[in-house]
């Protein structure tokens, strides 16, 4: 980030402003929440495909070895 770039945001964030009463608080609060809930959601779906292939190819390993060698 370039130093003009960076003097206006931090400029930015020393306003006050809406987000500067407790209700503002409050708001930013569970808008980070929302994000947390939506990034781990997204997560755990890839974590479900994981877990269920993961179990398939040990299924599969496990008839292999016990019937076929």
């Amino acid at each position: 980030m370039s130093s003009p770039t960076f003097a206006a945001a931090t400029a930015l964030l020393q306003l006050p402003g809406p987000l500067d009463s407790t209700l503002g608080t409050v708001f930013l609060a569970l808008a980070g929440f929302l994000v947390v809930l939506f990034v781990g959601r997204i997560v755990l779906r890839i974590a479900w495909r994981l877990a269920l292939i993961a179990a398939f190819a040990v299924g599969v390993f496990l008839i292999v070895t016990t019937y076929l060698v």
